[in-house]
């Protein structure tokens, strides 16, 4: 549903939902879903991101910056925004090609299905576009489309590919892709960053009165680290390095029922089974070296005694 550019595919997928599941259906309708499907996204801006996680990415960059004084915190978010640029001009420096690499990407992905759309030239450069039996309206000149993912994201649809497969002679891919996926475009924007800025000993007074901070509290034990933000209920805590017993059963190993262990059994009479011998553990790779050392020692003191009793 989020993912769908036009209201068609949009009520098409809505309906789909509810049989689903009723539940997820009324769930998501009740948090008007007109403000987070392409749908009903607005084409000015030509982005296709239904998703908003800039404030998660932001707070986790500033971590550490929020837990400093306000104008050590103000110059570390500045450095880093300077880095930053800067490690993105580099990038931006080193791209080839006319349009930047999401471009090839999405016509890779949007061109294996032209050849199951067919085109029906109408006036010039307006085509209508067959796919599944269903028309698109198809404007070469203002660069649209029924669909709207041309709309939307700036670059030809399959119903734009069509046309140009069609009619190789009259349009480009290359001039139909948006200005702001060009890497001249994507070099200027980084060419401009953040000015260099003095340290405070270089910092001229203004005479007025001077702001003291308040003392900050000693606090015993080792220093901790700045608290992250707080997770969802969905996000795991440690990220896959420890299985916890979250939605495991415990067993009983006497009894063999759930809810308790062996030690608070109520089933008294039921015996305990007997445990598996313990598995003895193997020689590693070192104790075969000093084992093996041992042995070669042994063996040279005894030629040595059987040489001193020879003499």
């Amino acid at each position: 549903v989020v993912k769908s550019f036009n209201e068609g595919d949009y009520a098409k997928n809505l309906e789909k939902m509810k049989s689903y599941d009723i539940g997820v259906y009324e769930a998501f309708m009740s948090r008007n879903p007109r403000n987070c499907s392409l749908a009903f996204f607005k084409t000015h801006s030509q982005c296709e991101d239904a998703l908003n996680n800039f404030s998660k990415s932001y707070n986790n960059t500033l971590e550490k910056a929020r837990a400093m004084p306000l104008i050590q915190s103000l110059e570390t978010m500045r450095r880093q925004a300077m880095v930053r640029i800067a490690v993105r001009r580099k990038k931006a420096e080193k791209l080839k090609g006319k349009h930047t690499e999401k471009v090839s990407l999405v016509i890779v992905v949007e061109d294996k299905k032209v050849k199951k759309l067919r085109t029906i030239p109408g006036r010039p450069n307006l085509f209508e576009v067959i796919e599944k039996g269903h028309g698109h309206k198809v404007d070469m000149k203002a660069k649209t489309c029924q669909c709207r993912r041309w709309d939307l994201t700036g670059i030809p649809c399959r119903h734009a590919l069509r046309v140009v497969f069609d009619n190789p002679r009259s349009y480009n891919i290359e001039d139909l892709i948006s200005d702001c996926y060009l890497v001249s475009k994507l070099q200027i924007q980084y060419l401009e960053s953040i000015g260099p800025v003095n340290g405070m000993k270089f910092w001229s007074e203004s005479g007025g009165s001077r702001l003291e901070g308040k003392p900050r509290e000693v606090h015993k034990g080792r220093k901790k680290n700045p608290e992250k933000r707080i997770k969802a209920i969905t996000e795991s805590p440690t990220k896959g390095k420890k299985v916890t017993n979250h939605g495991r059963v415990m067993h009983c190993y006497r009894c063999g029922f759930a809810a308790h262990n062996s030690s608070k059994c109520p089933n008294v009479d039921v015996p305990f089974k007997p445990r598996p011998p313990k598995k003895k553990k193997k020689l590693t790779f070192q104790l075969k070296l000093k084992w093996r050392s041992l042995r070669t020692l042994q063996v040279l003191v005894n030629q040595v005694r059987h040489q001193l009793l020879l003499t």
